[in-house]
């Protein structure tokens, strides 16, 4: 079975999951399964190792997830960028007075609070970058490394959608017509942020950090400020406004531009090796 094959019973399981999860749980378990669906890459990639390609009972079956290499290098660039993509977004929203920024939601969440939900968060996120990062994107490297980056986030971004069409848990706020198409391009374009890291780490650890500490940050930013008008809000920052967009697409551009230089040496091989911790 070719790795193109691999993704694509990969990902039909994972995108079957996400719609039974929002048709049949969220009606039991409501908002938590918004948290139990970033499992299901996970589920998909342990159902790939050990029942369909059988790669699992071999050690060297799991080192394509780049899971043993820290990739301590990039997580400067983890934990700083997506800090830096909500403040230009938020920072405007404030700004132009569509929302007011309310310090005093930094104060009720606390220092500690903060650290725990970024611990939390950060094994629901690991749930779904083994899978997008860990193992679906080496298997797309064959088609080109701007092919295979654009479309995991893209697939990325389409498991999201029976959350948003289906229930009133995620982006539940504004035009349905709207909304999509705004997630779709960004979530399209964060492939290549969390993709570069993926790339020139070596280890799917990055992308697990800046997952979860956007998640994290985007959480305390929504807590720090008062919408004077929810709807110009949603489609202007947040998780995938226009601003947030047009922070995320001039990150991937830079990116990109620095992954290709071959002055910085990056291997763009389709091969992600995982050798040692580093």
């Amino acid at each position: 079975m070719n790795d193109i094959a691999k993704a694509s019973i990969f990902y039909a399981m994972t995108l079957a999951q996400s719609v039974a999860v929002a048709l049949f749980v969220t009606p039991v378990l409501g908002q938590f399964a918004v948290a139990l669906v970033m499992f299901t890459p996970l589920i998909s990639v342990l159902v790939m190792k050990l029942v369909i390609t059988r790669e699992g009972y071999r050690l060297s079956g799991w080192s394509e997830l780049g899971l043993r290499r820290l990739g301590l290098r990039q997580w400067p660039i983890a934990a700083g960028l997506p800090l830096l993509v909500l403040v230009f977004a938020y920072g405007v929203v404030w700004s132009l007075g569509i929302a007011e920024f309310n310090p005093s939601g930094f104060r009720t969440d606390g220092i500690l609070d903060i650290l725990l939900s970024l611990g939390v968060t950060l094994i629901f996120c690991f749930g779904e970058e083994i899978g997008w990062r860990g193992y679906l994107l080496p298997k797309l490297m064959s088609l080109g490394h701007r092919k295979a980056l654009l479309l995991s986030g893209l697939m990325q971004a389409i498991w999201h959608l029976p959350f948003i069409l289906f229930t009133s848990f995620y982006h539940g706020e504004g035009n349905t017509w709207i909304i999509v198409p705004l997630f779709l391009t960004t979530m399209t374009i964060a492939g290549i942020l969390f993709g570069y890291l993926r790339i020139v780490s070596k280890s799917t650890w990055p992308a697990v950090i800046a997952h979860a500490v956007f998640n994290v940050y985007w959480n305390l930013f929504n807590a720090m400020t008062i919408a004077a008008s929810p709807l110009a809000y949603e489609y202007l920052a947040g998780e995938s406004g226009l601003l947030t967009l047009a922070a995320v697409a001039l990150s991937a551009f830079i990116l990109i531009r620095r992954m290709e230089d071959p002055r910085h040496g990056v291997s763009l091989s389709t091969d992600l090796p995982n050798r040692a911790l580093a």
